[in-house]
């Protein structure tokens, strides 16, 4: 009779253990901070920066601001088998339908953010010949989602100092990086 009584005892703690409120989603404070894109490229080299601002309510709102369209733009030369190569890149970042969710997920807490990033741009090769440049080519360059979504960033992370998700792929001039940064602070 006391096995029995100490079986139901645990079977009733497991299942109030596991019994989902409705607060266990919500983050119960308020959060202000932003999340931000550094896309660097290694050649040509150059960095740009985007910047969105983030909130997020104790009722688990998330805030994302719209950003803006960012340009970069990068030339370098290099020599190639004896060929001095010029190349520019030159185009924007352009983010769309973006949109963000807390979530808790093994104990942990999350901002999962998902949006369509895409860079649009031209790059031009040029050739050193003779005492002139000469265009070798002229392209679109176009490159669509380069970090896959969702991206899943961990609040505690975010808050001692960053949560970062990223990617980098390359080409054959060089690789690109996509580093997207979490920065978190409690509102008071």
């Amino acid at each position: 009779m006391a096995t029995r009584i100490v079986l139901v005892s645990l079977l009733l703690s497991l299942l109030m253990a596991c019994d989902k409120k409705e607060d266990d989603n919500n983050p119960g404070k308020d959060y202000t901070g932003t999340l931000s894109l550094t896309y660097s490229r290694s050649f040509p080299t150059f960095e740009a920066a985007v910047s969105i601002d983030s909130d997020i309510a104790a009722d688990g709102t998330v805030t994302l601001s719209n950003p803006q369209q960012v340009a970069y733009d990068g030339v370098a030369e290099k020599l190639i088998e004896g060929e001095r190569i010029k190349i520019r890149e030159q185009g924007e970042i352009i983010i769309s339908s973006l949109s963000g969710y807390w979530i808790r997920r093994d104990g942990r807490d999350y901002l999962e953010v998902t949006m369509d990033c895409r860079l649009e741009g031209t790059q031009t090769v040029t050739s050193f010949e003779g005492y002139r440049w000469v265009i070798v080519s002229e392209q679109p360059y176009t490159l669509e989602n380069p970090v896959e979504c969702p991206m899943a960033f961990r609040i505690q992370s975010a808050l001692l100092a960053e949560a970062v998700c990223g990617a980098s792929c390359n080409d054959c001039w060089g690789y690109s990086c996509f580093r997207w940064r979490l920065e978190l602070k409690e509102v008071e």
